[in-house]
């Protein structure tokens, strides 16, 4: 059952046989809760259950689901990609579908569309100490990395670039398998939940131009060593809808 955030819960029935079918579902005067997604219904925003899977190297994607991408993710979750985007569109995102074989045209647009920027935050318990931080304070960005390699360790850290919090809300896109003529959502085949590299079947994108990686050592984004907990801290992520900024997402005003 679903409800838009911000309205009376309704009066939650009985069980029936098909609610049997479906635990997980569930819809009370705070929360709207599906299996491994829950919403707030106060602060709209959307937290999943995940675990650290990698603390190095370059980044393809975010965030997928498990036995997929976690040699070029940071983190694993067992939450159903269709759910997130149904609990994206209860607190009031709207998706910006990719352009196939046009990415720079597709950031260009979506990176100015309000109603599909995403905020996404990290929460977990470190040696007793609760954080919460934005996921791109994880990420380095190797795109502009170029610094003298004689400098003082306080100078290359200040010449760091800032990795630009830059996530749209793409939204996948059903696919119909041709043989049996059936729908099903891409990202739940694919396993990618939130990518870097263009891939038109990921829940959220990053809505910059990287660059590749794999052909330039200033290219791309990578994980950001000594801010990532260790592999296999559990973690939760938290999406809600980006605040709206009197800058652009390249911080030029």
């Amino acid at each position: 059952m679903m409800v838009a955030i911000g309205e009376p819960a309704p009066a939650v029935p009985a069980p029936s046989d098909g609610d049997a079918k479906n635990p997980g579902f569930e819809v009370t005067p705070t929360e709207v809760k599906m299996p491994g997604v829950t919403i707030n219904r106060a602060t709209k925003e959307v937290r999943i259950d995940a675990e650290v899977c990698l603390t190095s190297g370059i980044l393809e994607y975010v965030i997928c689901r498990p036995d997929t991408f976690e040699h070029e993710s940071i983190f694993t979750t067992n939450a159903k990609p269709e759910l997130i985007h149904a609990a994206l569109l209860l607190c009031g995102l709207k998706p910006t579908p990719q352009l196939r074989g046009m990415h720079a045209l597709w950031c260009e647009k979506a990176v100015k569309q309000a109603q599909s920027r995403v905020k996404i935050e990290v929460e977990w318990e470190e040696k007793g100490v609760y954080k919460r931080v934005n996921l791109t304070s994880l990420l380095r960005n190797r795109q502009d990395l170029i610094v003298d390699a004689g400098a003082a360790e306080s100078e290359k850290k200040s010449k760091e670039p800032q990795v630009q919090d830059a996530w749209v809300f793409a939204g996948s896109f059903l696919h119909t398998n041709k043989e049996t003529g059936k729908q099903f959502y891409a990202a739940n085949s694919s396993g990618i939940l939130v990518g870097i590299w263009p891939n038109p079947s990921t829940v959220i994108q990053y809505g910059l131009a990287s660059g590749d990686p794999y052909k330039g050592k200033h290219q791309g984004l990578e994980i950001n060593e000594e801010r990532v907990p260790k592999v296999g801290t559990k973690v939760k992520l938290v999406f809600s809808r980006h605040a709206r900024s009197t800058k652009k997402a390249d911080g030029k005003k």
